[in-house]
Parts: structure tokens; sequence; C-alpha cells
């Protein structure tokens, strides 16, 4: 029991360390002269406002991480929306966008604690969001007709819960398919299958992965 506490102790203490750190916090070595400028100009930019101190404490991570990009902010429909440009822009993004993911669910917990507003914080590089936007869509379209097709259910892949919500919206019309989420935590998998009915008879539970995990 006191070493289960022992542990937990130390990892808030490693968690609160690294969220000041990525909140702006200097680091325990003396910074070059240059590198104390532009940290300076990040913590300048801090005090300006809401939208202007979450992308310095964007800009402060990928200065941090040793990456080339510019960040555009700006505020539309009550959200802080943060855009990553330059070479580095590509390296952000991950696997399904889960590097992106891990950068905006940290970047809202600064905020929320700093602030504790209802607004939110979306992150994107290179136009990614859309083009899986799109993805998703087309994917969502060519296993509903499979599974229609071959009258099985299909795993479309492992989501978090903007990728699920697309691919719900996009078959949400379709009388023929219903889509269902599994699992538990973030990340879940979500399946098309058609619709059980008296004329059509059952469908076979079987599952055909597209996309990779």
């Amino acid at each position: 029991m006191e070493s289960d506490e022992k542990e937990h102790k130390e990892d808030n203490g490693e968690e609160s360390e690294a969220t000041a750190d990525l909140s702006g916090a200097e680091p325990s070595e003396e910074p070059l002269i240059e590198d104390r400028n532009i940290l300076d100009d990040y913590d300048k930019k801090r005090r300006e406002g809401k939208v202007e101190y979450v992308q310095s404490v964007l800009e402060g991570i990928l200065f941090r991480m040793g990456l080339e990009a510019q960040v555009v902010s700006a505020e539309t429909d009550g959200d802080i929306r943060l855009d990553i440009s330059g070479e580095s822009g590509g390296l952000l993004i991950g696997k399904h966008g889960r590097t992106l993911d891990a950068l905006q669910y940290i970047l809202n917990r600064i905020y929320q604690r700093r602030f504790g507003d209802g607004e939110r914080v979306f992150v994107d590089a290179e136009n990614y969001r859309k083009r899986r936007a799109e993805a998703l869509e087309n994917l969502a379209v060519r296993l509903g007709e499979k599974a229609k097709r071959k009258r099985r259910a299909l795993v479309a892949g492992v989501f978090n819960s903007r990728d699920r919500r697309i691919i719900h919206m996009t078959l949400k019309n379709d009388e023929l398919l219903e889509t269902v989420s599994k699992g538990e935590g973030f990340y879940k998998k979500l399946v098309i299958r058609p619709m059980a009915t008296a004329d059509r008879g059952p469908y076979t539970e079987e599952t055909d992965t597209e996309e990779k995990e």
C-alpha cells in the first residue's frame, strides 16, 4: 500500500514538472542568450491575451522539441484554433494524427487550468484535419457498401471520438446500416454493420479491418 502511494506521488511529481515545463517554465539548465531571448518573447506574448497565451505555449513546446515551425492562431465560434506549418509540421501529425491529439490534449489542460472557461483549443498541422475527415468519409462509404454487399459487420478501425463521429455522421442517413463503437478509453473500435431486418434475415458476425490500428 505504501509502495503504491509512493509511486503515485512520484508520478504526480513527474506530471507536475512536465506540465510546468510545457507551460513555459524555464529549464533547469541556463539557456543560451539567443534561446533566452526567444523564450522572453514567448513570455511577453503570454501576457497579451488568451489566444496569444495558448499560441505562445505551443510555440514554446515546439521550440523545446527543437522543431522549426510556425504557429498561426485564430478564434472562431468561441474556440481557439492553432495551425502549425513549416518543414517540421508533418512530423507533428503522427500515426492517424495521434501526436496532434496529444499536443491538443496538453494545451487544453494548460488552458483550462489557466482560464477555466468553456473555450476549446484545436491544433492542426499542414491542413491534416480536413484531409483526415475526407479520408474517413470515403472509408465509411466504401466499407458501408461492402458491409451491405457481403452482409457482415466490418471493423473500420480504432479511432478517437472526433474520427468516430465523422464516420457516424457520414452513414447516419443510410437506413440499411448502423455504426457501433466498442471498447473503453479514448480510442475505440468502430463497427459498420448492416441492419438485421425480418425480410433480409440475420447478417454474419464477422469483421474485416481495412485501417490498421
